[in-house]
């Protein structure tokens, strides 16, 4: 069995890039970005959940048509939705109606497109590394990925806000506390 490749720092390279995609360490946003991240965020966690779906439904459509020989048509000669026998060399013509599989494959494409535009923009505003980009870039073409990616990233964003946040509120109460002082005197 092969063994999982290994790095002259130790550990797998699945268990660094995992922990490369958790940490913050690499997100350094401009304070007049921080009230767009949210909505970024927002953006990039509907497409990753859509494009995840829309590529589980591509994997299955391969393997139902080059695995088993059906091709998925809606409203053709054989009802509103049928299994029909894919023919890859082209001698039978394939029925009216709308192929299904292609249409699955097209959406697919396009709304991958659109993850990686909400992959962009996030990653723009956090200013995050280009290996980062690169890695959510690769959860939209690996099955089940996205959905990993998306949870971990979200993860990481959230808690780098929250951070943030916090920062900011020590920080305002720490003057409102020496303005009370300077006021007393």
């Amino acid at each position: 069995m092969p063994s999982t490749p290994q790095s002259d720092e130790g550990g797998s390279l699945l268990a660094r890039t995992i922990a490369q995609l958790s940490s913050a360490s690499s997100a350094r946003p401009r304070a007049v970005d921080i009230p767009k991240i949210p909505g970024a965020l927002r953006l990039y966690r509907v497409t990753a959940y859509i494009t995840g779906i829309m590529l589980l439904l591509l994997v299955a459509e391969m393997i139902v048509k080059y695995g088993m020989g059906y091709s998925l048509y809606a409203f053709s000669g054989y009802g509103p939705l049928a299994f029909v026998p894919y023919d890859p060399t082209g001698r039978i013509t394939p029925p009216s109606g709308i192929d299904l599989s292609t249409g699955i494959l097209i959406a697919h494409g396009w709304l991958y497109v659109l993850y990686l535009f909400a992959d962009f923009r996030l990653w723009s505003l956090m200013r995050m590394s280009f290996t980062k980009f690169v890695q959510i870039a690769l959860g939209g073409v690996i099955p089940f990925m996205s959905f990993i990616v998306e949870h971990l990233i979200t993860k990481q964003v959230k808690s780098y806000l929250a951070s943030r946040e916090a920062t900011e509120q020590l920080a305002a109460s720490t003057v409102h506390a020496s303005n009370n002082a300077e006021a007393s005197h």
